[in-house]
């Protein structure tokens, strides 16, 4: 769970309107505070600061503090504790800071004691942990926090202080199990009266049930209680935890070696053998407990007086010595070859580092998996590591920047080559004279449109033959006129004859008329939406013809300067990172050489020791043989 989104605003979800109060939340338009703020509560700590740095070059805007609260705390996600230190202690000493209420305080002092109990610096937990009022807490982080302050009170050596914490924490609470164990170990170191030791260790058991994992930790309780009483000479109290740890857990291994130990601290040396033996046969012989069960093992045969039997087992030892030292070599050369540290880093959460990253430490299939995993169970060599990922991951960073520098170079030089082109073409001119020629269309046509239907009659839609119909319409007229004056004849059967005549041709162009007016609007309204899409192209064509230059003019120049200050930026970092990859190797080399010394230690010793018994058994033989012979 990530506990430091809290931390980003001192205070959880709940406290977060303490921390940015609405009024000055509801002024904060600043689209650079909220992309600062985005990346922040992201994990994107390097972003979150250098977007904290603009704000602060524009003047801070009114957030005040806030800018502060933010900066220490990307700081610590970027793994930079002693700056935040120094920030979140100027900030919440500072009683002028009035927007952060005593619960965000509280909490505030709280993370930032589990962060450094988390990082090793225990001094600077223990002074922050002293900080914080229990009774503002959240009532989900009080056991944690009386846990804390239990195991850093007693790391302080003030076991009085300690008690009182203890004693507050709920008993169904995980964290109580946590505080029992650490006072268990506190007592050990102290010399406190035996009873009380197991007392506590007792209590810790009977807890286990509160937790996820309650077997294995019941395991490990076991375990540390077996090997206080074996280291005090209390074998059988030592006997009583170690039979209960399980046979199939993480902790088996130690706990089947030292109940080896303590059967014999009971001169009882025939069941000393069935853990040791069962320990030898179901584990990797590159586990230590395993190197020490080979020449604990003749040994213990040579007490049962069975020195043939030891005898073939120093020499069994021996051989065995020989191929975990070959294998320790090729460990060795496998660590020189990058063969460890290129896996470990890979199987990385890409882009993700800081103090609140945990790296990790599966090594899944890999060789060497038995024992580097006892190297990487150090707190020394987790953050070493730690650091070194976060190294790792801000040098692929940089070869990306370096890998996009290039891809925009490209870009811009594609960019320009577009421009020319489409100068070359004189694609612009083109698009303006296509447009010049339908606009000009569009006017020859709106004026013969108007023509045409400037008489709603339709005439002005007729034909040829039927315009040349309606002059003989005229002309008959006339006729039909003159004929009237020139004799008194009825001309009205003649007007009547024409009438109907010029009305069936009048209606057809009428009808005509109203056709033909849909069909020429509807034409009219694609011309004019022809004429819209090419004045769209012309002017977007104008406008990306006019700014296109801005894409790749100067970019080569800016490119360049940018990709010089990464190329120096990388050279520097590869400096650091590899002497941090060597500085972790050289942790894996040492642990490597001192097994090897170990192991050659061990193996020394099965050979004067099979020397020993093979001179005493011959002198054994020859004096048998001299008693006959007399």
């Amino acid at each position: 769970m990530r506990w430091f989104i809290w931390l980003l605003l001192l205070a959880p979800a709940t406290y977060g309107a303490d921390l940015l109060p609405d009024e000055r939340r509801s002024i904060a338009r600043d689209p650079i505070y909220g992309q600062a703020l985005y990346s922040l509560h992201s994990g994107e700590y390097d972003k979150a600061l250098g977007l904290n740095y603009q704000l602060r070059k524009n003047g801070r805007k009114g957030y005040g503090k806030i800018l502060d609260i933010h900066e220490a705390t990307a700081q610590l996600g970027l793994g930079m504790s002693q700056h935040a230190q120094k920030q979140y202690k100027k900030l919440l000493t500072d009683t002028r800071v009035s927007f952060l209420p005593a619960s965000a305080r509280a909490q505030a002092w709280f993370y930032m004691a589990k962060h450094f109990y988390n990082k090793g610096l225990w001094a600077s937990a223990l002074s922050a942990i002293r900080k914080v009022n229990g009774s503002q807490l959240s009532a989900e982080l009080k056991d944690e926090y009386h846990f804390l302050a239990t195991t850093l009170e007693l790391f302080k050596g003030k076991p009085q202080k300690a008690d009182q914490h203890i004693l507050a924490i709920n008993p169904e609470s995980k964290w109580a199990v946590y505080a029992y164990m650490n006072l268990a170990v506190s007592y050990t170191e102290r010399d406190v009266h035996i009873s009380k030791v197991e007392a506590i260790f007792n209590r810790a058991l009977l807890l286990t049930s509160n937790t996820e994992k309650a077997e294995a930790l019941a395991d490990k309780i076991n375990l540390m209680a077996g090997q206080f009483f074996y280291a005090t000479g209390r074998g059988r109290s030592a006997i009583k935890h170690l039979k209960s740890v399980s046979l199939d857990g993480a902790y088996t291994p130690k706990a089947l070696l030292t109940y080896g130990w303590a059967l014999t601290e009971q001169w009882q040396y025939h069941d000393a053998l069935q853990p040791w033996y069962m320990l030898k046969t179901s584990h990797s012989p590159l586990n230590q407990d395993v190197q020490e069960t080979l020449i604990a093992i003749p040994h213990l045969l040579e007490k049962l007086n069975a020195k043939v039997m030891a005898l073939g087992a120093f020499d069994y030892a021996t051989a065995q010595f020989d191929d975990i030292y070959l294998q320790l070599g090729e460990s060795a050369k496998r660590l020189n070859s990058g063969e460890f540290i290129e896996p470990l880093m890979k199987q990385q959460v890409p882009d993700r580092w800081g103090a609140f990253e945990t790296v990790d430490l599966s090594l899944p299939n890999h060789p060497d998996q038995v024992y580097l995993k006892e190297v990487m169970s150090q707190g020394y060599f987790q953050g070493e590591l730690t650091n070194l990922r976060d190294l790792h991951v801000m040098r692929n960073q940089l070869q990306r920047a370096l890998e996009d520098l290039t891809a925009l170079d490209e870009t811009a030089d594609l960019r320009k080559q577009e421009y020319l082109q489409v100068k070359q073409e004189e694609q612009v001119s083109k698009h303006k004279s296509h447009l010049s020629t339908l606009q000009t269309r569009y006017k020859k046509l709106l004026t013969r449109i108007n023509k045409a239907f400037k008489d709603p009659d339709g005439s002005g839609l007729a034909s040829e033959p039927e315009k040349e119909q309606l002059e003989s319409f005229t002309q008959v007229t006339k006729q039909i006129k003159n004929v009237a004056k020139l004799s008194s004849q009825n001309i009205q059967s003649y007007k009547d004859r024409l009438r109907r005549v010029e009305g069936v041709l009048k209606w057809t162009l009428s009808e005509r008329y109203s056709e033909r007016k849909q069909q020429v609007s509807q034409s009219l309204a694609l011309l004019e939406e022809k004429i819209r899409q090419a004045k769209k192209q012309y002017n977007a064509t104008e406008y990306a013809y006019t700014v296109s230059p801005k894409s790749f003019n100067g970019f080569k120049n800016k490119i360049e300067a940018l990709r010089q200050t990464y190329q120096k930026q990388l050279v520097k970092l590869d400096k650091v990172y590899y002497q941090q990859r060597e500085k972790v190797g050289s942790i894996v080399k040492v642990d490597i050489k001192k097994r090897q010394e170990r192991v050659m230690d061990y193996q020394m010793q099965a050979r004067l020791a099979a020397a020993r018994l093979f001179d005493e058994t011959s002198n054994k033989q020859r004096l048998v043989a001299g008693e006959v012979r007399q």
